[in-house]
């Protein structure tokens, strides 16, 4: 099969315009598509920029009913956290306080799980 010299160049420029589509969609990614590290220990990521502290509850009102499990609370309060952090344009959250006394059934105690944490942009 012969392809004309024109119909060549023709396909060239449609594969350079499609290629160059493609980039775009993928840097026009939103947010909420990119990831969050969540870590912990005594100090932050280095050479970040720090942008804020964000706080992920396993609640979101104080009239909401606890009938959550445990696990479902846990992933709620984490995927709280990184909402926020996300909100801020962070991808880094080092955690400085948490509380999960969710985790366990005593009557008459609140089962919210916390996490408060400072957001860092790292590259």
């Amino acid at each position: 099969m012969h392809v004309s010299k024109p119909s060549c160049q023709l396909i060239k420029k449609l594969l350079v315009l499609l290629i160059i589509i493609g980039c775009a969609e993928v840097s026009a990614q939103p947010e909420e598509s990119k990831t969050v590290t969540i870590m912990l220990g005594k100090s932050g990521p280095e050479g970040c920029e720090l942008l804020g502290e964000v706080k992920g509850s396993s609640k979101e009102s104080e009239t909401e009913n606890d009938t959550m499990s445990y696990t479902e609370r846990l992933i709620k309060a984490r995927s709280n956290l990184t909402n926020e952090a996300k909100k801020l344009g962070g991808n880094n959250v080092h955690i400085v306080h948490s509380n999960n006394s969710g985790r366990y059934e005593i009557p008459g105690f609140d089962k919210e799980i916390l996490y408060i944490g400072n957001v860092y942009r790292c590259h």
